[in-house]
């Protein structure tokens, strides 16, 4: 487990206290609002590992990739406890049946096709979606604040 340097935890930090507010409302757009933060979190903790374990001074941002494995080992890296079923259930993307999408592929089908199925099940699993969520950005807020659950 390593820490988050100084600058980068300040970065993280800023980018936290940005994240959208008032987005309780039970609609598809608080849950793609709510998932686009998640998704650039993630990208800059996956950054900041690639930095870390590369031999080049810094990542560049075309590299950051949301493939889920990469995301868990970069978690993990850093430290972040978080169970990995909940980062599977909000960052793979696997062909499933309507009830079972995860968060991301949800996302995909609304920012691509603002396609109503995938609005509608954001809607109706939207409590679920955003309490998962909202526990991987906590579980990353506590470790840039050098803290462990």
């Amino acid at each position: 487990m390593t820490d988050f340097s100084a600058q980068q935890a300040k970065h993280l930090d800023k980018l936290l206290r940005r994240q959208p507010k008032g987005l309780s409302r039970g609609t598809a757009e608080c849950f793609l609002l709510r998932y686009v933060f998640l998704e650039a979190l993630v990208r800059l903790v996956g950054r900041y590992h690639r930095e870390r374990i590369a031999t080049q001074k810094k990542a560049t941002t075309e590299d950051s990739s949301l493939n889920v494995e990469v995301v868990k080992r970069s978690l993990k890296h850093f430290g972040v406890l978080v169970d990995e079923r909940r980062v599977d259930g909000l960052l793979s993307s696997p062909k499933a049946k309507r009830g079972q999408k995860t968060a991301r592929v949800l996302r995909n089908g609304l920012v691509h096709r603002w396609d109503v199925s995938d609005a509608n099940e954001a809607v109706q699993r939207f409590n679920e979606l955003v309490t998962a969520m909202t526990a991987l950005v906590d579980a990353i807020a506590m470790r840039v604040k050098g803290q462990t659950p």
